[in-house]
């Protein structure tokens, strides 16, 4: 079946592109605001991309009525396949109706996904595991409910620690693989100043999902601690579309090939321009270049 995509094009004129590989999703957050205003509308730009699968946010418009969203879903042709619960309160307070909330709009996988509460907080080896032990506990009624648990690496749990190690695996040290998988940010793992294929490679036991977008050659990387950080407050010219930007996505999708990624989800934390037309950029570059492709 052939997509149609007018996302980039002048007004009224469509290209066809072929269809999209079934590994391929898209983060809700790219379109937030204007899933904020109309999500009718918003998700039928989505499907038009050409995706047919989304990863969901713990956003109210998603979760407050997770029944009406799911309708939506149907109507324009997604399925989601992640949700994101943001809130670690919600997580610390009880789990099950994140789960809940999760297969009403028919999710297969649910986890955390931020650690802060504040612009202001730092991020410490103590919340870290703490995260670690909240996924673990939850992991006996996430069976139960037929989820997949996993954990969104933001790049502030790379924070160094005594022999070369980092709070990340300290948290590594406290889940099961087979309880708890590993969503990898190539953007925020490269943030923090690390190699982000080497670090599929230390991880590939975990790693299951990659969170692909790119990030421009002016942007500075290092150890970050996540103090007085947020990732919207950064300039929106951070961010650029695949085949731009200073990370190599044919190694990241090959090593990805390599150690089993399942998904490949597609975002922009913000865009200098159309987020559609970047979007598009992207899924282009992902087609001309095979990068699914031995």
């Amino acid at each position: 079946m052939a997509l149609l995509v007018s996302c980039g094009n002048p007004a009224g004129e469509t290209t066809r592109r072929a269809p999209l590989n079934d590994a391929l999703a898209v983060q809700l957050w790219t379109f937030r605001e204007d899933l904020a205003k109309d999500v009718n509308g918003t998700l039928k730009r989505i499907r038009d991309l050409g995706f047919t699968y989304v990863e969901g946010f713990d956003a109210p418009f998603i979760v407050g009525n997770p029944e009406a969203f799911k309708a939506k879903l149907d109507s324009a042709g997604l399925k989601m396949m992640a949700l994101h619960w943001n809130n670690l309160d919600d997580w610390r307070k009880d789990p099950a109706p994140i789960m809940k909330t999760a297969k009403t709009l028919g999710a297969g996988y649910t986890g955390i996904a931020w650690l802060k509460r504040t612009k202001a907080d730092t991020v410490t080896l103590a919340i870290v595991n703490e995260a670690a032990d909240i996924l673990t506990k939850a992991c006996p009624l996430a069976k139960e409910s037929g989820l997949q648990l996993y954990y969104h690496i933001h790049g502030y749990e790379l924070q160094p620690m005594a022999d070369q190690k980092t709070f990340f695996d300290s948290f590594v040290s406290r889940i099961d693989y087979s309880c708890v998988r590993l969503e990898m940010d190539v953007f925020w793992v490269t943030y923090a100043g690390q190699d982000p294929v080497q670090f599929m490679e230390q991880y590939k036991e975990g790693v299951e999902l990659l969170h692909v977008k790119n990030m421009a050659d002016h942007v500075s990387t290092g150890v970050f601690t996540g103090a007085d950080f947020n990732p919207p407050d950064m300039a929106p010219n951070s961010w650029v579309p695949l085949g731009r930007g200073k990370i190599d996505f044919k190694s990241v999708f090959q090593k990805g090939r390599q150690i089993g990624v399942k998904w490949y989800i597609l975002e922009m934390d913000r865009y200098d321009g159309d987020v559609y037309s970047a979007v598009d950029s992207s899924l282009t570059y992902i087609q001309k270049e095979k990068l699914f492709q031995p």
